[in-house]
């Protein structure tokens, strides 16, 4: 997939932070994403992950994103999204417990609707979790976008977490 264009023709849905929603349990109402104007001029990182407030995902994966968010704007990174199945109040929710609360939504936690962005990726993107009550999810995975193109893709394993989607890697590729 390095080299190709990532795919644009889903719209993922967001909630922008905002201090008057800054509480968990308030939301702002979810704006579409743009994906080929996001990517237009500039890089663009994105992780995936199987679900909102998993364990991993709440206490490493995403956190370390959000504390390293100026080494990435000082790498030339425009934004970063998160991508999960979970609908955009959940993933709204997600993003203020992890820590994240910033009007400039550098960050943004969106959501990929029945994983039909990531299964554009190849099926090692997406997860079936059916059998463990959870459905259909995301692999866990990290892309970096850079004017429209796959510049970085690589997933864990069946849903683990390596360093293969850690911010460390992707600082290391930018």
């Amino acid at each position: 997939m390095a080299g190709q264009k990532f795919p644009t023709d889903v719209k993922p849905k967001y909630v922008p932070y905002d201090n008057e929603h800054s509480d968990v349990l308030k939301a702002g109402a979810p704006k579409p994403l743009d994906l080929a104007e996001e990517f237009k001029d500039g890089t663009v990182v994105i992780t995936a992950i199987p679900g909102a407030f998993t364990p991993t995902c709440s206490l490493k994966h995403i956190p370390d994103y959000i504390k390293n968010a100026d080494k990435l704007k000082s790498k030339g990174v425009k934004r970063v999204i998160v991508l999960s199945v979970n609908d955009p109040f959940v993933l709204s929710a997600f993003g203020k417990a992890v820590g994240y609360k910033n009007e400039d939504n550098y960050v943004v936690f969106a959501t990929d609707p029945e994983g039909k962005i990531s299964s554009q990726l190849g099926e090692d993107y997406v997860l079936d979790l059916s059998n463990a009550g959870l459905g259909k999810r995301l692999q866990r995975y990290a892309v970096i976008v850079k004017d429209g193109e796959v510049v970085y893709l690589a997933n864990e394993d069946d849903g683990d977490f390596t360093d293969i989607s850690s911010v460390d890697t992707l600082l290391k590729k930018l």
